[in-house]
This record gives structure tokens, C-alpha cells and sequence, in this order.
């Protein structure tokens, strides 16, 4: 197959000889044009020249006595300045070939050949007749060996009808191509120049542009791959293919996009299978075991290669929906001899060509799944009722707020007793307000910024900002990470926050300074983020509270914080373990998934 750049080349090319040859062409017309104008122009004044001279020789014959037309033909040929004038003309004028006198009879009385003489004057095509073809026609006359062609001047009496005397001056195409030499070398070597140096940009752009067809393809390869593709280098680049990289970064960018979204759904699916531990097995029309995979080892208890489909419950089942042609719905199969798995839900699927496909699954990871459904559309349904109740609190709180104000300045000067209370009643109207507003804003639902970031950046990014408060607590900060930069897929601002709160709860717990140690470790599956301290530790009948909502041993502490983390790597996949020995400090650990490429 021809490549573009070739392609490119060969029409190029064949455009340009094109043009090339058109233009020699043209330039060649003009230049033999230009040659036949001053042929004529010559022509035209050697023959003027003779006349004049004819006329003067016949002259001075009528002055030495010849009276008739026989005696002046005579003259006329037997005069030798006229002949030696007609071979200087010749000799003089490039293209002329012969210059010709005849008489009234058309015999030629003398000439610039002398062995013409006597001979009948030939009749030829004119030179205006050349001059008057067009270009093909006159190229075509110029280069062939054709005749000459003549310009004839009659001379006769003002008083007698008739021609006595006929001059004719014949150009040869011969000549007129030989003088046409030069033009033709100087217009074949313009051609050969425009020509090679056509071919040579040509070359250049054919580079060019398969450079850019290359490049653009090879974006294509890594958008395909889903990697970034390069940036073209704006200078020397063309508007139009810097538009079509700009088209090409777009498209790569959704490209990446979708296929980490599909990736990330991918994972989840896979980690939903797992949790089911699904096996699959699937049986030809002779019951030959063809493939097996998922969890079918673990669920059956032994390697499916050396299963004996007839001595287990799936024989019978198996051989039913061969014979039937028919797909049989699940169903709960006791399985004797599996400690782990007793009973199994199986499910078979018929095919056209009497393969059929076994789903195996346990009946107890299922009754979990359903029973954490189950809790997460109660605890849904709680959030739903609690942030409905939390709003019809919020809306008697400020009407008792605004009347303990109008309330305070009814009676609050009156009574000191009174405006200590009503002072008391405001402060637990306005924690109990903020209490509101602060679990509202928790149970609102949070959208996810998702998107590819660096885990050990945002955590350097912690770091940095508490920087100067651990420096004033005499805290010493810590930051490492294995390997330098982990990828994850999240929301960054809940992701800085949640190691923010960890930070600063961890500071705050060591009021006499101490290490605080951030340390990141990428696993096969997960991505590990450790927050530790050198303070008191937590006791272990707090470890359970600390994430709930509200809940605090700091003195004037929100219980805000941890529950926020809490929510914050929940929404992310993840999960957060806490390990702590009091008086040994406390570890705070966040897992979350890895990121898949």
C-alpha cells in the first residue's frame, strides 16, 4: 500500500510538472513569437531595402536608353551590386535564406543563390500565415522540417496593369529554430530548476505533514492505551493541527475518564463477586466439565477437575437440563461433606447448543449482603427522618430565640434573677441551634469531585499547613511515603480535610510536644495512610464512640472532626482502623483503594 507521504509526492509531483511544462510551454510560444516578429521585421526591411535598390538600377537603365521590359530584366540580371546586396542581406538577417528577383513571367532574373537563376519563382505559404496559426499549430510548423515561407513584394508601372518584377525573400524554419537555441536552453534549465526545487519543498511538506499524521497517530496509540497524549510544539506548528491536538487532548482526557470510571466499576463488581464467592462451571452436552472459575473450588471443596458430576447433587440437575433443552432457576442444593459450605444456591443455564453453565453461590454470603441492603435502606430511611426532624427543630429554635430576645428586653432590667435566665435559656437555645446546623450539614448529601490525584502531594500539603502550629506546640512533623508518589482516585478537598482533622486532633493530643508522623504505603489493592502520635493514647472503651457524631473528650470540642473523617473515607470505598495503647500515643490508619489504571 502506497503511504500518504508517497501519495503526497507522486500528485505533487505530477501537478508541478504539469505547471512546469505548461509554463515552458508557454514561454516557448512566446519566445518563438517574439522570433518570428523580428524575422518579419527583418524580413520586411530587406525586402524595402531591394526595392529601393531595384528601383534605382531601373532608373538608371531608363536614363541610359532601355525604354521596354526585356532590356530592363536584363539590367536587372546582369547588375553585380545587386546581386552582391542580396547575399549581404542574406548574410546579414539570421533567418533569411534566399532573396529572389523574377520577371513578369516569374522567372527569376537574379538571386542571392546564384544557381536559382532562371528558375520559376516557387510559390510558399507567407510568414504573416505563420504568424496568424496558433500556439500547438505554429510549434508544431517551427519544429517539423516544412517549407519556407516567403514575403512577396510586386512591382509594377502606375500606367500599365500588371506585374513587371516580383521580389521575394524566403525564411527558412531551419534558421529560425537554430537562432531559437539559446531561449531553449535557458527555458529547459529554468524548467529543470522550478522543477527541483518544486520537488524539494514538496519533499518538506510530504515530511511535514506525514510528521504531524505520525504524531497525531501516535497520540491516537496512547489515547487508545489511555495515557496523556503529547502536546505538538506550537511554534512552527500549523493552526490546523494544533486544533487537532487540542480536539485530540480533549478527547484523551474523556477517554481516561471513562475508562477509569469503568475501571473503578470493574473493581467494584469484582469486589462484589468476591464478597458472593460465585463459582462458575460449564458443562458440554456429554456433561464433560469444559471450564470452571470464580470461587467454585472454595465453594465446592475440592479442585473441579476431579469433580464426579454424577456422584454430587449437580449430576442430576446438569443431565434434567440437557434433557429438557431448558434453563432451571435457582435453587438451594444441600452439599454434604463441606464443612464451610453445606448448602450452595445454584442456578443452570441452557444453551442452543446443549452446553449448560452452573452458577454456585453461598446461600449465607448472600442472606449478609441482603441484611446490610436491608441496614443501609434503614439507616437511609433514618437520615431521611432525622434530617426532617432536625429541620422542624431548626424552625422553632429561631422563633424561641427571637422571643427570648424581645423577652430580655421586656423584663431584663427589671430583674436581674430573670435576665440571668433568660441569658442561660439563649446560650442552650444557641448550642442547641448549632447542634442542628452541624447535623444537618452532615447528613446533607455530598456529590464527589472524583479525579486522579497524588496522595503523598496532599498529605505534604497537611504538613506544610500545620507547619507552624506544630512548631509553636514543640510537635516534631514527620512525612514519608513508599513509593515517593501514590495515585488515587478521589475528592481532594474531603481527602485534605479528613488528614487536616487527623492532623490537628493529633497535635492537640500532645500538649507537652511529641512526633506526628504521616506514613503512605501503596499495596497490590490498597493505599494506606497512617497518622500517629506520642500522646496519651485513646482508652479502649472510647475507641468505639470516637467516629459518632457529637461526641468528644476534648473540653470544648465539637465532635465534628472524626465522625467527618469517618464520612469522608466511607464515601471513598474506604474503611479507617484505629490501634492505640494508652500512654503509647494512637494510630490512626486509612485504607482505601487502589488506583487501577
Amino acid at each position: 500500500m502506497i503511504s500518504l507521504k508517497a501519495k503526497i509526492l507522486i500528485l505533487t509531483t505530477a501537478l508541478v510538472s504539469a505547471l512546469v511544462a505548461a509554463l515552458s510551454i508557454l514561454l516557448l510560444n512566446n519566445l518563438i513569437e517574439s522570433n518570428l516578429q523580428n524575422s518579419l521585421r527583418l524580413t520586411e526591411m530587406a525586402a524595402q531595402q531591394t526595392k529601393e535598390l531595384l528601383l534605382l538600377r531601373l532608373e538608371e537603365s531608363w536614363k541610359a536608353g532601355a525604354s521596354d521590359r526585356a532590356l530592363w530584366s536584363n539590367a536587372i540580371a546582369t547588375d553585380p551590386r545587386l546581386a552582391a546586396f542580396l547575399k549581404n542581406s542574406v548574410a546579414q538577417a539570421p533567418a533569411l535564406v534566399e532573396i529572389s528577383i523574377a520577371g513578369a513571367d516569374d522567372h527569376i532574373l537574379i538571386s542571392s543563390i546564384h544557381s536559382d537563376a532562371g528558375r520559376i519563382l516557387p510559390r510558399r505559404p507567407t510568414l504573416r500565415e505563420l504568424l496568424a496559426l496558433g500556439p500547438i499549430d505554429r510549434l508544431d510548423r517551427v519544429f517539423d522540417r516544412g517549407p519556407d515561407y516567403e514575403l512577396r513584394i510586386p512591382i509594377g508601372l502606375l500606367n500599365e496593369p500588371g506585374t513587371i518584377f516580383t521580389i521575394q525573400v524566403l525564411v527558412s524554419t531551419v534558421l529560425i529554430r537554430d537562432a531559437l537555441q539559446p531561449g531553449l536552453r535557458w527555458i529547459g534549465l529554468a524548467s529543470l530548476i522550478t522543477l527541483g526545487v518544486s520537488l524539494f519543498l514538496v519533499t518538506l511538506l510530504g515530511g511535514y505533514v506525514s510528521h504531524n499524521l505520525n504524531l497525531i497517530a501516535h497520540d491516537i496509540d496512547l489515547i487508545r492505551q489511555g495515557q496523556q497524549p503529547a502536546i505538538l510544539p506550537t511554534r512552527g506548528a500549523s493552526p490546523e493541527f494544533a486544533a487537532v491536538q487540542s480536539k485530540l487532548s480533549l478527547l484523551g482526557a474523556e477517554v481516561r475518564d471513562t475508562a477509569r470510571t469503568a475501571a473503578d466499576f470493574r473493581a467494584r463488581v469484582a469486589n462484589v463477586l468476591e464478597r458472593l464467592e460465585e463459582g462458575i462451571l460449564l458443562f458440554d452436552a456429554t456433561q464433560r466439565l469444559v471450564l470452571s472459575g470464580g470461587a467454585a473450588e472454595s465453594l465446592l471443596g475440592l479442585s473441579p477437575d476431579k469433580l464426579d458430576l454424577e456422584a454430587t447433587p449437580l449430576g442430576p440437575l446438569v443431565r434434567s437440563a440437557i434433557q429438557d433443552r431448558r434453563s432451571l432457576p435457582e435453587r438451594l442444593v444441600e452439599w454434604p461433606g463441606h464443612i464451610a459450605h453445606p448448602h450452595l444456591l445454584v442456578t443452570l443455564d441452557y444453551f442452543s447448543d446443549g452446553r449448560v453453565l452452573v452458577h454456585l453461590r453461598d446461600p449465607e454470603a448472600r442472606q449478609q449482603i441482603e441484611s446490610q441492603m436491608e441496614l443501609l435502606s434503614r439507616l437511609d430511611a433514618i437520615n431521611r427522618l432525622t434530617g426532617g426532624v432536625a429541620h422542624e427543630i431548626k424552625n422553632p429554635l429561631n422563633s424561641i430565640a427571637a422571643r427570648i430576645a424581645l423577652l430580655e428586653s421586656i423584663v431584663g432590667e427589671e430583674s436581674a434573677e430573670a435576665e440571668e435566665e433568660i441569658r442561660v435559656i439563649g446560650e442552650e437555645v444557641q448550642r442547641l441551634d448549632r447542634v442542628v446546623r452541624t447535623f444537618l450539614e452532615f447528613t446533607r448529601p455530598v456529590e464527589l469531585a472524583h479525579a486522579e490525584l497524588d496522595i503523598v502531594n496532599l498529605a505534604r500539603e497537611v504538613t506544610g499547613f500545620i507547619q507552624a502550629d506544630a512548631e509553636r506546640r514543640k510537635v516534631e512533623v514527620r512525612c514519608s511515603s513508599n513509593p515517593d508518589h501514590i495515585p488515587v482516585r478521589g475528592d481532594a478537598d474531603l481527602l485534605r480535610q479528613a488528614l487536616m482533622n487527623l492532623a490537628v486532633n493529633a497535635i492537640e493530643a500532645m500538649p507537652e510536644g511529641g512526633i506526628l508522623s504521616l506514613a503512605l504505603d501503596q499495596g497490590p489493592r490498597d493505599v494506606r495512610i497512617t497518622v500517629s502520635d506520642t500522646g496519651p493514647g485513646i482508652p479502649r472503651e472510647q475507641r468505639e464512640k470516637i467516629f459518632q457524631l457529637y461526641y468528644t473528650t476534648k473540653t470544648g470540642g465539637s465532635g465534628y472532626g472524626l465522625a467527618m473523617v469517618y464520612r469522608a473515607v466511607q464515601l471513598h470505598g474506604g474503611r479507617i482502623e484505629v490501634d492505640s495503647e494508652p500512654g503509647h500515643g494512637a494510630r490512626f490508619t486509612i485504607i482505601l483503594p487502589a488506583f487501577a489504571n
